[in-house]
């Protein structure tokens, strides 16, 4: 299943379930407005999605067209977030950064929305809190966070797909960066950890620190982060951004 936030005029968007091959989605307002709200009560809200999911593929449900570029982040704000709880970045939106900054980067790698996980979760209770996973991109600007964003889409975890390998595209002005090999096997034992920090809450979003790459960036650089199946379409949708100073 996939999911993605459109942006509308309130805080948190509207949630929608999207098409496998990211062309299409289906409004659910009448089963979650948010993403932040079928979280609060997946137990009884997944189910009805998946259904909501499989008629968007038979042609059963109503759909529209779906355009990254209307996606907030899945979850506009987050409880939290090691790079920063609060607001985040649309996928499609400028870096901004202060005019006169030497030392721009950007960390980009999968992360995990999960459930509530109490404070020292076993093994199980860890793999059963991973309800989502998406792309994340972490921009810093002279050692201190400049905002994040994340894929226009996230997608449970049977979306990966069984095997053990996945490859994180990130391109630098059209250039591929080096790194981004990796897998999804140990989330648990990630989330787990971070739950032995501090007890996790429904919307909390945890790195997995998987296919993870690191880059030196400067003004007027632009970057697509994305992620593609076997079959080499794309499985969250790209994060598109271009580096700019504020104000410009």
């Amino acid at each position: 299943m996939k999911l993605a936030t459109l942006k509308d005029s309130t805080r948190d968007g509207k949630l929608v379930v999207v098409s496998k091959d990211l062309t299409r989605c289906s409004e659910v307002g009448h089963i979650a407005r948010t993403l932040q709200s079928a979280l609060d009560d997946w137990a009884h809200v997944a189910p009805r999605l998946a259904r909501v999911a499989i008629g968007v593929e038979t042609g059963s449900q109503p759909t529209m067209r779906f355009h990254e570029h209307d996606a907030a982040s899945p979850l506009p704000r987050a409880f939290f977030w090691a790079g920063g709880s609060g607001g985040f970045s649309c996928p499609r939106d400028p870096i901004l950064v202060t005019d006169g900054v030497s030392d721009i980067s950007l960390t980009a790698q999968l992360a995990m929305i999960v459930d509530d996980v109490d404070a020292q979760p076993g093994a199980d209770e860890a793999k059963q809190a991973i309800l989502l996973v998406l792309l994340a991109n972490d921009i810093s600007a002279d050692g201190t966070s400049a905002g994040s964003s994340f894929s226009p889409v996230a997608v449970t975890p049977d979306e990966l797909g069984e095997g053990p390998d996945l490859s994180l595209l990130v391109r630098r002005n059209g250039k591929p960066l080096e790194g981004g090999k990796g897998s999804a096997r140990g989330s648990a034992g990630v989330v787990a950890a971070a739950a032995r920090a501090r007890s996790l809450v429904a919307g909390s979003i945890v790195a997995i620190g998987s296919c993870r790459v690191s880059s030196d960036l400067s003004v007027g650089d632009t970057l697509r982060i994305e992620m593609n199946d076997r079959t080499g379409h794309s499985i969250f949708g790209a994060i598109e951004q271009t580096v700019q100073t504020r104000g410009k």
